[in-house]
């Protein structure tokens, strides 16, 4: 389940150009096989940010290069601090699973509620990354948190994602 919604999860986020100058698309996994694995498979026929993909597991974030998402396994758990100010200011989505995730940085982070995987969102990790979520991604969020700015509005601090739909709206509509 956690591969698709990677796979998902990059039509409603936008990159800057430069961060994808250079194909393929590239999700590092590091250290959860079976989650890179399922992506791969997923991925052999599908297109991602309008160019071909690729995932490369990894044992180590020195192994990371040049990807534009990660997705942290749960090994990680203790050094994920370390893992995620590793990548400070790169355009790379950042995705964990880990009760605290979003609190150590990440963008995006699953949560395992009714034995159901949710995600939250901290659109402030990807504003600072140069990442830019949808309002689609957001409104289906269980949880966003951060301020987001939108053309004629702003959305801000932790919200649900009916109050960040309705915000949203509301925002458009002025």
């Amino acid at each position: 389940m956690k591969a698709a919604f990677l796979y998902r999860f990059t039509g409603y986020v936008e990159w800057p150009q430069a961060a994808l100058a250079n194909p393929p698309f590239i999700v590092a996994v590091l250290d959860a096989d079976g989650v890179a694995t399922e992506l791969a498979r997923l991925l052999q026929t599908h297109l991602v940010q309008n160019q071909g993909a690729e995932v490369r597991p990894i044992r180590s974030i020195r192994e990371f290069s040049n990807a534009q998402m990660l997705y942290v396994g749960p090994a990680h758990r203790d050094d994920l601090r370390h893992v995620i100010a590793s990548l400070a200011g790169r355009p790379v989505l950042i995705v964990t699973s880990e009760e605290d995730g979003l609190d150590a940085g990440s963008t995006v982070n699953f949560l395992l509620i009714d034995q159901r995987v949710r995600f939250e969102i901290a659109v402030d990790a990807a504003q600072s990354a140069g990442l830019k979520v949808a309002s689609e991604l957001l409104a289906v969020a269980i949880r966003v948190r951060g301020r987001r700015v939108y053309s004629e509005g702003a959305c801000d601090e932790t919200a649900t994602s009916a109050n960040t739909a309705a915000c949203i709206r509301e925002a458009q509509q002025r």
